[in-house]
């Protein structure tokens, strides 16, 4: 087993997958620009870091989980950062959800410096971070693919490799795409619904009896239903997701009609201010629209 490990990023995904690795006996050097993240970690046994370049500096892995695109390049490239101190031998490990393009560039660099590069996004949300069981989607060498397993297993329960670099990225954007598209749907039918006055519980039956019905939704209805949209995985970062995989799809020339008006929902959902909130919370802005609420009781309202 890998025994050191510089874990970097402890939002909603990164603190539960780096608590975990404590717990299974790893050796970890935690980083978290807001300091105060990494508290819990360090009074589990974790060290914690000053800077990404001191949390990399003793790792065998190095493991990154961050917002967007700018915030991994200025933990990589910046001063301080992580290439500034990575050893020859080591393996970078990215399972932010980041433009493909970025992410080659980073494994071309990370690779100058001796060291190997894998792509890693994740699905699964909080409520599968914390349990450990994550969806990795790798893009990279297959032979850093397997050296990665050891500690990817304990994160997650299902790996897939999808490629080369990139590969598992270009893979989450389109899971991300549908899934998004799915939520926002379901949405855009219960508001009608109820409009015409059919109960939430009683469109839920309908869904759930017919072709219709998804594991997605089966989970997120619940919430939408009580209007608790407390975040597992929160509609700014939805959004961002869409807009990369718009980039993407543009890059290739593939046509994504659905998907581009999908995006513009939730970007006028994050506008009003709801860009904390899980991306189950587009239904606000689509029933504020429609003059109606999809809800079975009025709790915990945004």
């Amino acid at each position: 087993m890998t025994s050191s490990v510089g874990f970097i990023g402890l939002g909603i995904m990164g603190q539960p997958m780096a608590m975990n690795l404590v717990k299974a006996g790893y050796r970890v050097a935690a980083y978290n620009r807001t300091a105060g993240k990494a508290e819990p970690l360090g009074a589990a046994g974790a060290k914690i870091a000053s800077s990404p370049a001191e949390a990399a500096r003793e790792a065998d892995i190095v493991y990154t989980i961050l917002s967007d695109s700018a915030a991994m390049e200025e933990v990589t490239l910046g001063k301080s950062g992580i290439l500034e101190a990575i050893r020859p031998g080591a393996l970078l490990i990215d399972s932010s959800t980041i433009s493909p393009t970025v992410s080659r560039k980073l494994a071309c660099q990370t690779a100058g410096k001796g060291a190997s590069f894998l792509d890693a996004p994740v699905t699964g949300s909080k409520h599968g971070a914390e349990k450990g069981e994550l969806t990795f989607m790798i893009g990279g060498h297959r032979e850093d693919f397997e050296r990665a397993l050891p500690l990817l297993q304990v994160l997650g329960k299902k790996h897939i490799y999808c490629g080369p670099h990139g590969a598992g990225l270009s893979a989450k954007l389109a899971q991300n795409a549908i899934q998004s598209t799915m939520v926002e749907i379901f949405c855009e039918g219960f508001v009608l619904a109820a409009k015409a006055g059919v109960k939430p519980e009683t469109m839920m039956e309908i869904i759930q009896s017919s072709l219709a019905r998804a594991a997605l939704t089966d989970f997120k209805a619940p919430f939408i239903f009580q209007g608790d949209f407390t975040p597992y995985f929160p509609l700014k970062w939805m959004h961002k997701d869409l807009e990369l995989a718009m980039e993407a799809a543009y890059a290739q020339g593939v046509p994504m009609p659905a998907t581009s008006a999908v995006k513009e929902v939730y970007a006028a959902a994050k506008a009003q201010g709801k860009g904390d909130l899980d991306y189950a919370a587009v239904v606000t802005f689509l029933e504020e629209l429609a003059g109606v609420k999809v809800r079975t009781s009025q709790k915990a309202e945004p």
